[in-house]
């Protein structure tokens, strides 16, 4: 299974295959930043993983865009996530938050899971999991985990 088509064509039907699946495919944290995965209509990771470094601290700290006016940066970012699934075809959006020198979940990526999946639901954006990957590998956030 080390190759790129036999992991896209694995069928993630519980959490803990996703969890694994992450592990595999982002292994240890590098920088501050979190990733973006889509989930297909199959249920298989979708393209593209996409990687995105020097996000806001404060996912509530407001922004102007033309299109949406003045929004969070947790629902400008949501709603691009929307769009981004919309147009690759894609069923569910994944989201995993790395830190390096992290062991436990810190209270800024709490927060910014607090919003996205609040976004989220607000949106109708399909968020099917948060992660972690830190010091420790990745682990998921459950709603209480962040509440």
């Amino acid at each position: 299974m080390n190759d790129d088509t036999s992991l896209r064509d694995r069928i993630l039907h519980t959490d803990d295959q996703l969890r694994d699946l992450i592990d595999l495919l982002l292994q240890h944290p590098n920088q501050r930043q979190f990733w973006l995965l889509f989930i297909d209509e199959r249920g298989c990771l979708g393209d593209p993983l996409m990687p995105m470094a020097g996000y806001p601290n404060d996912p509530l700290e407001t922004v102007r865009v033309d299109d949406l006016g003045e929004v969070t940066h947790s629902r400008l970012l949501m709603h691009r996530i929307g769009m981004a699934r919309e147009m690759t075809g894609n069923a569910q959006v994944v989201l995993v938050w790395e830190q390096p020198g992290v062991e436990t979940v810190q209270d800024a990526d709490r927060s910014w899971a607090r919003a996205m999946a609040a976004q989220a639901a607000e949106l109708d954006v399909p968020l099917r999991a948060q992660f972690t990957l830190y010091e420790r590998g990745v682990r998921q956030l459950h709603a209480d985990d962040y509440v």
